[in-house]
């Protein structure tokens, strides 16, 4: 960490209290306050000697651990994305016993650093199992002090005035962990308070983010996950995100690292961010709380917009009750004033008096695992109930190109729908829950490889609670997307390419990008190339005539170029580079392109501030050596607010933003120069491209290049990634310099500069950056380790199309639609009649939902006589196990409805969601699965074919990888 960032952290503070000041757990968590120990965002406490919360942990070896998971990890460079893939049930013995085997141990080490190094460079490999979230608690029934499942704070007012009780946030909850088993990046629920204790076994390591640097971290994960970002504002609640601190120290986020050893608590704060792992074997038990200084926390808190089982505290009870002077404000939405982090929560009475504190220096684990609710059962030796959060991943089988993939049935988790017709139940569904869609996912070729022997699909039996169904489910939908879409292309496979372009295939395979992708956008149509000497006739290229490198220098012209660029949205040459893709998601949402561009923060002295398109990570090194070797300071110049100051050069004009350029603001006057201007190297040009204007940085060979060039190619990397240059080219492949740009190539003798290719599988459409942008060509950012997802004129947007909800027209009786049949495929079918439906919404009482009840489920009132019940009263609810469950009611949807009829007379019920018009532009996941009914047996083969044209990107071996020698079977299987 750098000195600076070293100077304003926080040190975490280790108290020992007496056995007197132990026994009143709130009086002495005021009392860490107020020796500051809520700055660093976390403190460890050790307890008094002879403290003890159970006898023996000699009787556990039966207790069930009913969803273990899976952590599968993937990433480089310090930025990983973990998922949490469900296994069968185990005992404690049978997890300790796992734990134990040479897979699964930890490995020699000489201190907690070299084990920490460890962690991070073999986190990829050989996914942990964790025991994670498992209800109830070990404390036992007469230990007062510190009880984990009766801390009697505020938060309790949830329980005693709502009658809620919320798993793993004002309940116990139970972590079994082994080596590697990791905690994400996050904060807790509601930003709420954790505590956690370390019963047995092997320590846990703990890294924490302060409380006022919180945002700086947010900005950072965005930056380098801009796709999930933009799926979600909040996707760090997801607990998905792992960011190494080799990644923070370069860029100066303060952060903070403690070891808990067995008998050890760790708390919390609000709106500290925290992660870790587990060292070995151990166990650990935690919960939420809160103080009065939270309230302010939960009211600002940002909550998770993609997922319905979000923890969500209504905090009326809380300002009403503790801040009745505020109430009226805050309904009113006026009382949104700053939080300060330095508050401290009052002292319940005098403060203890011995207490010591001391800065300790260690690393980090966590409290709860991951994710939502699941599989509730009893254990009735240890007198608890057992209730899992798990985030399932169901996977598609992975068969040789012979043969159809062919996905289960499987069950969703949260939203666990029901079918809106007793046919679709008979039908598409079993036992009243819907399959998803089949997943292709690269963990899938992990898994299949690896061949464990457990499941990874829950058997879902008859006697399922509503919490078992409704929280087993697939990824959401952006999780999918962003992780295990592979785009298709939409090109003819019997393409003949120009001889050109086929000597250069080679270098077309080492160069493509085999990765994830993140919007939904159509690429509009690219200007045709030109014929030698006509460039200057098409309308994109006519403001560029003066700046092609084959003419000579024109400074006026230049200038003039750079000024008009500067006085329009985004402002920022650099962020020009994606410019296109705002206009497109702005058309594609229908909003004006200033609502996606903020609008520009007028600041003292007439200049501007407004967010830069460009994310962090397009400026980061793409090693993992240098992302570990290289110590690398603060840093992008961003405002709190994520703005950066807009900065113009005195003499050629040209403007950026201070962030993009690698500026710091404070050193910028009016007569500031660009580093060309500076160096008074007028005369030189790009080397990445032919033409002229833009803002340019010095390379490694003397050279200069502009600066969205060294972002759009791959291999081109900033040396120093604070002020932007110089950037090293060595990196580059000779095959790259030898593609031809779509524009270029005709109107030049041979190839120059460097190009980037479409991204879409073996596409060879090449452009050098400036030419794509001038000419509107689609460019977003990608998931890290990519940088620019690049979309040609052939090529659809990447990612599946979302259906505009106010161009969904009503269907009429009689019209030719697109369903999906009970056998998974789609066909044209007709409708043939309209009805609407009520479906009940409810809460359960395990805090699990289902929005789409029957009223006749509903089975303490009679519905058909007396209508829906008022919201909030409680309800019993048949569900289609069987047995009754209580749950409070929430709303009543009366839905319009659609039975269709398929060509071999089935017919279903069906939602206008789930029905396409003819007209309709079909998503890939249905393309790919349409077909026709009846005439398929005239049509043989010939039609299959056409569908199978539209195949999956082709996919390459990880890079680190290519030295090993893999069984060809299973290479065709992860290939294909």
């Amino acid at each position: 960490m750098t000195t600076q960032a070293q100077s304003i952290a926080s040190r975490i503070m280790t108290f020992t209290p007496s056995k007197e000041e132990f026994k009143d757990f709130n009086r002495y968590i005021a009392y860490m306050e107020s020796q500051g120990a809520h700055k660093a965002g976390m403190a460890k406490i050790i307890p008094p000697k002879g403290w003890k919360p159970r006898r023996t942990y000699d009787d556990i070896d039966d207790l069930v651990i009913p969803a273990p998971i899976q952590q599968v990890v993937t990433g480089q460079s310090g930025l990983f994305t973990q998922y949490n893939i469900q296994k069968k049930p185990m005992t404690v013995y049978e997890f300790r016993k796992t734990s134990n085997m040479d897979k699964f141990c930890n490995p020699r080490y000489v201190d907690f650093d070299e084990l920490e190094r460890k962690f991070w460079k073999n986190l990829t490999f050989n996914p942990p199992l964790y025991g994670a979230d498992v209800s109830g608690t070990l404390y036992d029934p007469d230990v007062t002090e510190w009880n984990i499942g009766c801390l009697n704070t505020i938060l309790d007012t949830v329980e005693k005035e709502s009658e809620i009780k919320i798993k793993s946030v004002n309940t116990p909850y139970l972590n079994f962990g082994m080596w590697k088993s990791a905690f994400a990046w996050h904060t807790e629920d509601m930003d709420l308070y954790s505590i956690n204790y370390l019963h047995f076994g092997e320590p846990k390591s703990w890294y924490v983010v302060p409380p006022e640097h919180g945002k700086r971290l947010e900005r950072l994960a965005k930056g380098f996950f801009p796709g999930n970002a933009q799926s979600c504002e909040a996707f760090l609640r997801h607990k998905m995100t792992l960011i190494s601190p080799s990644i923070l120290k370069k860029y100066g986020i303060p952060f903070e690292k403690v070891t808990q050893e067995a008998g050890q608590f760790i708390v919390t704060f609000p709106y500290g961010y925290h992660a870790g792992f587990n060292h070995g074997y151990n166990c650990a038990e935690s919960t939420n709380f809160a103080t009065q200084r939270w309230i302010d926390y939960g009211k600002q808190a940002t909550l998770c917009s993609c997922r319905q089982d979000v923890v969500k505290i209504s905090m009326d009870v809380f300002v009403r009750k503790f801040q009745p002077n505020r109430y009226k404000l805050w309904k009113a939405g006026k009382d949104n004033a700053p939080i300060d982090h330095n508050k401290i929560t009052p002292e319940p009475t005098e403060c203890p008096k011995e207490d010591k504190t001391e800065p300790t220096k260690n690393i980090p684990s966590e409290v709860e695992s991951e994710e939502p609710t699941a599989p509730v059962q009893e254990n009735a030796r240890f007198g608890f109930t057992v209730n899992t959060k798990i985030f399932l991943l169901h996977l598609v089988q992975i068969l040789l190109p012979q043969s159809k993939s062919q996905s289960k049935a499987s069950a969703k988790k949260t939203s666990n729908r029901r079918s809106p017709s007793k046919k679709e139940k008979n039908g598409d569904s079993a036992a009243g829950v819907c399959p998803p869609e089949p997943v292709e996912s690269q963990v899938v070729a992990a898994l299949c490889c690896e061949g464990g022997g457990s499941s990874v699909e829950p058997q879902l039996g008859s006697s399922c609670s509503p919490a078992q169904k409704l929280f087993q489910r697939t990824l959401s939908p952006a999780d999918v997307l962003h992780v295990h879409s592979y785009a298709k292309g939409d090109y003819s496979e019997g393409e003949v390419l120009p001889k050109e372009e086929k000597k250069n295939e080679k270098s077309e395979d080492e160069t493509e990008r085999d990765r994830p992708v993140n919007k939904t956008v159509k690429a509009p149509e690219e200007p045709p190339p030109v014929e030698e000497g006509g460039l200057e006739g098409e309308n994109w290229a006519k403001p560029l005539a003066h700046l092609w490198q084959s003419r000579p220098p024109n400074l006026k012209k230049e200038k003039e170029y750079n000024q008009r660029m500067g006085s329009k949205p985004p402002y920022c040459s650099i962020c020009m580079l994606f410019h296109t893709y705002q206009q497109v998601i702005c058309t594609h949402q229908n909003n004006c392109f200033q609502s996606s561009i903020d609008s520009p923060v007028m600041v003292p002295g007439g200049r501007m501030r407004t967010k830069p398109l460009i994310p962090e990570m397009c400026f980061t090194t793409t090693t993992e050596m240098d992302s570990e070797c290289e110590q690398q300071p603060e840093t992008p110049h961003l405002e709190e607010d994520g703005t950066s100051l807009l900065i113009t050069c005195s003499q050629c004009s040209i403007r950026v933003h201070a962030s993009c350029y690698g500026v710091a603001p404070a050193n910028v006057s009016k007569d500031w120069k660009c580093a060309r201007c500076k160096a008074n190297a007028m005369t030189e040009n790009c080397c990445l491209c032919l033409l002229r204007g833009g803002a340019l940085q010095k390379a490694n060979n003397n050279k200069w290049v502009h600066v969205l060039c060294a972002v759009a190619v791959l291999e081109a990397r900033f040396v120093n990634i604070t002020e932007r240059s110089p950037v090293d080219l060595s990196g580059i492949p000779l095959q790259r310099f030898k593609l031809k740009c779509y524009y270029c190539k005709k109107r030049m003798k041979k190839a120059s500069g460097c190009c980037v290719q479409c991204s879409h599988g073996r596409c060879p459409t090449a452009y050098h950056p400036t030419c794509a942008q001038a000419a509107g060509v689609l460019m977003q950012p990608d998931e890290w380790p990519f940088v620019v997802h690049v979309t040609c004129c052939r090529h659809k947007g990447p990612t599946q199309i979302e259906r505009n909800k106010a161009a969904m027209h009503e269907l009429t009786v009689g019209q030719k639609v697109i369903c999906k049949h009970k056998n998974g495929r789609y066909y044209q079918c007709d409708v043939v009649q309209l009805s609407k439906e009520t479906f009940y919404e409810v809460n359960f009482d395990d805090g699990s939902f289902s929005d789409n009840l029957f009223p006749e489920d509903i089975v303490s009132q009679d519905c058909a006589q007396l209508g829906p019940p008022p919201q909030g009263e409680v309800v019993q609810v048949r569900w289609t196990d069987g047995l009754v469950y209580g749950a409070k009611f929430v709303a009543a949807h009366v839905i319009q409805m659609y039975l269709v009829e398929f060509e071999d007379g089935s017919q279903l019920t069906t939602k206008r969601d789930d029905v396409y018009t003819l007209d309709e532009e079909l998503p890939k996941r249905v393309k790919s699965r349409l077909s026709k009914a009846s005439d398929m047996r005239f049509d043989g083969i010939f039609e299959e074919k056409e569908i199978i044209q539209e195949s999956k990107r082709q996919r390459v071996i990880n890079s680190r990888y290519r030295g090993d020698y893999i069984e060809p079977v299973i290479y065709r299987a992860i290939m294909e």
